[in-house]
């Protein structure tokens, strides 16, 4: 009993001590020594407080863990979310230095601006521009394709950009794409042999799936693929392609597209009834890709040209109902000229008859005026002849 009451003591020990060495001083003076072990008899009690005491100790070592466990992700969590805070305190004021950094440049760049490009400019930005504008023969650096790019965001009479060939590059590129998000009125955009990767690319795409006025984009001869290496800039096109229902022709010739960017494109064309023109020529894709895009395409082609037919016809149909209403506007109106010179004339011989019934009138008038004056002027000399002959008589 004595050793049971023991054992039952022992249970509310930290019993995690148990087997531990413990060192008392130092050096070589230093004193190793084991915990105390508890010996109890060999009985079913003991054996059962043994296993008691064992479950207890493994629950508490595996709690103890799962705290250690526990602290250890909420330090990393925390640490993680420090450091996210962090990187975004530093990727915003990264951005405010870019964005101080580019008004800057454009401010000094506005200054400097001089010649044909600022003449361009001003004009799209009063919205006098021609409708079509080539930069042939003009230099253009990132800071002025800036401002050409802020000067078409709100442009309403350039239908037309032609850039190729200008070295542009990816910063070039994602100024153009956010112009795109915004201008209501471009149809066409020309980048032909410039420097645009990847990040353009994508740029370009998500531009594509907002905008619905542009009809032509052109990127023939740039590095959307990274040589081949990265399909990911294709594969966003054919996601745009899916959405965008106004982009008429895609010109994605020299590109280095291969099978795995081609496959996207079938897979976009098939839910594509706009896209009439999708040039990959000269690319790496396989020949079954290339007839499946070119089936739709021409699919494509005569729909529009069945629709464009329909709306000729819709258009002579128009212009036909036009002319006769144009016709049956014009018999009704010659017909009421007609009418209102009828009534003119009847009004006329109207106002001729009673001016010639009112000078009657006037004359009868002064006819009965007239003879009662002289009625009058009789009457007075009989009165007058009647009182001579009464004084005669009383004489």
């Amino acid at each position: 009993s004595f050793c049971v009451r023991l054992a039952a003591m022992a249970d509310d020990d930290d019993l995690d001590d148990d087997q531990e060495e413990h060192t008392v001083g130092e050096g070589t003076t230093a004193l190793h020594f084991l915990a105390p072990v508890e010996v109890l008899p060999q009985t079913a009690r003991t054996e059962w407080l043994q296993k008691q005491k064992e479950e207890r100790r493994r629950r508490r070592i595996e709690e103890r863990e799962e705290r250690r466990k526990q602290k250890e992700a909420d330090e990393a969590k925390e640490r993680r979310r420090k450091a996210q805070q962090k990187e975004i305190r530093q990727q915003k004021e990264r951005e405010r230095e870019l964005q101080d950094r580019r008004r800057r440049e454009e401010e000094e760049q506005r200054e400097k601006m001089e010649g044909g490009l600022g003449q361009i400019i001003a004009q799209l930005q009063k919205n006098e521009s021609e409708r079509d504008i080539s930069f042939v023969g003009i230099d253009l650096g990132s800071v002025q394709v800036r401002l050409l790019a802020k000067a078409l965001e709100n442009n309403t009479t350039c239908e037309s950009i032609d850039l190729s060939r200008k070295g542009l590059n990816d910063e070039d590129g994602v100024a153009l794409a956010e112009m795109l998000k915004v201008n209501r009125n471009l149809r066409k955009l020309e980048l032909e042999g410039n420097n645009l990767s990847i990040k353009s690319a994508k740029a370009l795409a998500e531009a594509l799936m907002s905008n619905a006025t542009l009809r032509m984009l052109d990127l023939e001869s740039n590095n959307i693929t990274s040589a081949g290496n990265d399909q990911t800039g294709v594969v966003a096109f054919a996601d745009a392609l899916k959405q965008n229902h106004a982009l008429r022709c895609l010109n994605l010739v020299r590109n280095h597209v291969t099978h795995q960017g081609g496959d996207p494109l079938v897979q976009a064309m098939a839910h594509n009834t706009e896209c009439i023109l999708l040039d990959l020529s000269g690319n790496e894709l396989h020949p079954k890709q290339l007839r499946d895009i070119d089936v739709v395409i021409q699919e494509n082609r005569k729909n529009l040209s069945k629709l464009r037919r329909a709306e000729r016809r819709e258009r002579f149909a128009m212009f036909t109902e036009q002319y006769r209403c144009r016709q049956y506007d014009m018999q009704v109106e010659a017909k009421r000229i007609e009418l209102d010179a009828l009534e003119e004339r009847r009004l006329h011989r109207q106002r001729e008859r009673f001016v010639a019934w009112q000078r009657e009138a006037d004359r009868a008038e002064q006819k009965e005026a007239e003879e009662m004056a002289r009625l009058q002027q009789e009457h007075e000399d009989r009165v007058a002849a009647g009182g001579k002959k009464k004084k005669g008589k009383r004489k």
